[in-house]
């Protein structure tokens, strides 16, 4: 066990000592870099790499080539992050319309959800997300079982 544990560590030191966040979902995890890069890796049923895929990925994968990502947050299969200018991105899963772009598409790749540049602060359950604006505004979508 230590064996493997230590394989890993080695595997991503290549990456070096680089992150800014990193968030995990249910197969799959999600991370910015100190540049602004974003970053994915695990199982992407339902596109939650942002890849344009439903490929797994067993090392990071830069997704895109924005520089401007300031803070992510996911979801079981899904991710939701907000941008330096305070635009809101979503993709992943959307059976429950947890993506907040009006429909139950799933998105293999990130898009803007609305037009708003004014989110500061989101955090994703299972299937929904909670969100606050920088005027104080609770937001809240996707499926709500027992007023979560």
């Amino acid at each position: 066990m230590k064996r493997i544990l230590l394989l890993s560590l080695i595997a991503f030191n290549s990456y070096g000592q680089c992150w800014k966040t990193i968030s995990a979902g249910a197969m799959h995890t999600i991370a910015i870099k100190t540049d602004g890069t974003l970053w994915a890796w695990g199982n992407n049923y339902s596109g939650p790499l942002g890849n344009g895929t439903e490929d797994p990925e067993s090392a990071p994968i830069q997704i895109d080539t924005a520089n401007d990502w300031k803070f992510i947050e996911s979801g079981y299969a899904f991710n939701i992050a907000i941008k330096e200018n305070g635009t809101l991105w979503a993709w992943g899963d959307n059976t429950e319309g947890q993506l907040g772009d009006g429909t139950t598409a799933t998105r293999l790749s990130p898009v803007q959800i609305g037009n708003a540049a004014n989110w500061k602060y989101v955090d994703a359950g299972w299937d929904h997300v909670v969100a606050i604006k920088t005027d104080g505004t609770l937001w809240t979508w996707g499926i709500i079982t027992w007023g979560s």
